[in-house]
């Protein structure tokens, strides 16, 4: 049985290129089958797919992935119900909208699978884990690293925008900025958030409205993936423009735009730890015939700027040729979850509350 473990786990860090040593090496998750799905197909969802399909490989589980190309949850759902009928018994999905998903992860909890979630929460569903950032945290470092940079004492218009203004956990977001911006630069205004949609020729054009209606703005603020992209291409295109712009959410564009000293930051939530952190807890544990806990572990946002951009950008270039280096970069991070997993999982009110 050592022998095969052992075999499991060098032939994983052969397929990613690393020479790291992972504490999943003594455990073999190879009769557990999982499942990672999510709600589009985007850089950033791939990156939640990538992480758990990492922790599968580690211990010798098979992962199966998939997702709709666009916001289609009924789709989603259609896939999730394969997934259980295909007898996956640990699912990890993004539950948006909650009210929608409650009735298919009783089902599925009902037959026997255990389901997580990762970057949108269901706090109502039969839910083991949930692993993400805080979404208020998300919104405060956004404003940490304006404040930072343009100094407490900074007065005038910070227009915000968000793609999806019906959506809680964007909502969340605005709030945590909106209460620091308040706490530590009162003497701004906030303007927004406008909605800016979430399809990216439509995000454009309206952050092209936004910018064109509110002239001498200190700063352009985006909470969601795609409006960094935008905003780098309207301040580039402006050799004159001096106000800052920062977003939520990494993706090629925005790191370019932090790399060529157009855009101030952006605040990434870890779509790769997400992954990783909720499917190993749920394969090592059902693998030992333990329940898997329930509650929230909280990943934390990362701060992206001038300073470690290059850093971030060779991270996400790497996943092309393993998963090896991205899992290599969170190695401290994952060694710390792990070390006292159960100490690391927070009741759903810590993530729920302010």
């Amino acid at each position: 049985m050592l022998r095969k473990i052992a075999a499991v786990s060098a032939l994983a860090l052969l397929v990613n290129g690393a020479s790291l040593a992972l504490a999943q090496e003594k455990t073999d998750c190879s009769s557990i089958s999982g499942a990672a799905l999510v709600h589009f197909q985007g850089p950033y969802t791939k990156a939640l797919i990538d992480g758990a399909t990492a922790a599968g490989e580690e211990c010798g589980s098979k992962i199966k992935s998939g997702g709709p190309a666009q916001f289609d949850s009924s789709a989603q759902v259609a896939m999730f119900q394969d997934f259980v009928l295909s007898g996956v018994k640990a699912i990890v999905t993004v539950p948006f909208p909650a009210d929608f998903w409650q009735r298919p992860i009783e089902d599925a909890v009902k037959q026997g699978v255990t389901v997580s979630s990762f970057d949108v929460e269901a706090p109502n569903a039969p839910i083991s884990l949930h692993t993400a950032p805080k979404q208020q945290h998300l919104g405060r470092a956004l404003a940490d690293v304006l404040i930072k940079k343009v100094g407490s004492d900074a007065k005038g218009a910070i227009v915000t925008g968000i793609c999806i203004p019906a959506l809680g956990l964007l909502q969340a977001r605005v709030t945590g900025f909106k209460n620091r911006i308040a706490e530590k630069m009162p003497g701004a205004s906030i303007v927004g958030p406008l909605d800016v949609t979430f399809d990216q020729t439509e995000n454009y054009s309206r952050w092209r409205s936004a910018v064109d209606a509110n002239p001498g703005a200190i700063a352009y603020i985006g909470f969601c993936e795609n409006d960094l992209p935008s905003l780098v291409r309207i301040k580039g295109s402006d050799p004159k423009a001096t106000y800052q712009i920062a977003a939520i959410g990494v993706n090629p564009d925005g790191l370019k735009g932090i790399s060529d000293g157009v855009a101030l930051a952006a605040i990434g939530q870890k779509p790769f730890m997400q992954g990783y952190v909720a499917m190993r807890a749920m394969l090592v544990k059902l693998a030992a015939h333990q329940p898997v806990p329930h509650g929230w572990i909280d990943v934390g946002p990362e701060t992206i700027t001038t300073d470690n951009v290059k850093a971030i950008t060779n991270r996400e270039a790497s996943i092309s040729s393993g998963f090896g280096p991205t899992r290599k970069y969170y190695d401290g991070e994952i060694k710390a979850i792990f070390s006292d997993l159960d100490g690391h999982v927070q009741p759903y009110s810590a993530l729920l509350g302010n």
